[in-house]
């Protein structure tokens, strides 16, 4: 009798194991997400001048908020002030001015919303050009893949930094290359994509983008959290900090990054 007992009281416990447990989390004040950036595109002499801000989400929550009503603009170390207007409710700011493209130039991007201010700064940072595509077929585990490297020429006696960028609708994601010239100074280096995804006719648009050296430490570390596999021992991804800054209060400085970048561009079709 008492083993049938032991065994009764063993599946209650196994049964009401299985109850869900409702435990409350201390949901944080949300915070000012910025991503926000100049980019000249010298092959055609074109710019792209957007900030985005929206607000961080709980840790399980998936929906994307913006962040309406903001005053943004940006402000050169002349003084020049460039006023960026959201469009719609959308959260995204565009600029009523082009910005001067003017090398090692200093600017200064400020976010007034809520009653809070921001600000971050940055100098436009010049690019290599892209000189070349070189394409070829590896073998990725047993499959056919389309390797393409993007290369360029490093300026000698100059401390560079930049990424490339890789994107294309065959692509999932875009790929996301980081460079600095320890190793090539005044020699040829390049960025590269590995996909098994891309066929002949395929159109990518392959960019590298001029990096200040804080810039690409936050873009190393960000891509880098980003393609990390994991495992049991494997350090946990933090928020980064990136440039922008609250005015008064350090421990509400928003995430994300203020940058300005040459950017060197090609479009390429696979062969």
């Amino acid at each position: 009798m008492k083993k049938i007992t032991f065994l009764f009281i063993g599946l209650f416990l196994i049964i009401n194991c299985e109850d869900p447990i409702a435990i409350d989390l201390n949901e944080a004040e949300p915070i000012l997400v910025v991503e926000a950036y100049i980019n000249w595109i010298k092959e055609i002499g074109s710019s792209e001048q957007e900030v985005i801000l929206s607000l961080s989400s709980p840790f399980f929550g998936t929906s994307y908020k913006a962040a309406n009503g903001a005053k943004v603009y940006i402000e050169s170390e002349a003084g020049q002030i460039y006023s960026f207007i959201e469009e719609k409710d959308s959260g995204r700011y565009l600029s009523r001015d082009t910005l001067p493209y003017v090398l090692n130039r200093t600017y200064t991007l400020n976010i007034e919303y809520n009653g809070e201010r921001y600000s971050a700064t940055e100098t436009l940072k010049a690019v290599s050009s892209l000189t070349r595509i070189d394409q070829e077929k590896v073998n990725l585990f047993g499959q056919e893949a389309v390797q393409l490297e993007a290369h360029a020429l490093d300026p000698v006696n100059e401390r560079n930094f930049s990424y490339f960028e890789f994107t294309s609708d065959s692509l999932e994601v875009p790929e996301y290359n980081v460079y600095r010239d320890d190793f090539s100074n005044g020699g040829e280096y390049y960025g590269f994509l590995l996909d098994r995804d891309l066929e002949q006719g395929d159109l990518v648009r392959i960019r590298q983008y001029g990096l200040s050296n804080f810039a690409y430490n936050y873009w190393y570390l960000l891509i880098l959290q980003n393609t990390q596999q994991g495992g049991p021992f494997q350090t946990t991804p933090v928020n980064l900090l990136g440039n922008l800054i609250h005015e008064t209060d350090p421990t509400r400085n928003p995430f994300g990054y203020f940058r300005l970048s040459e950017v060197s561009e090609i479009n390429y079709q696979i062969k």
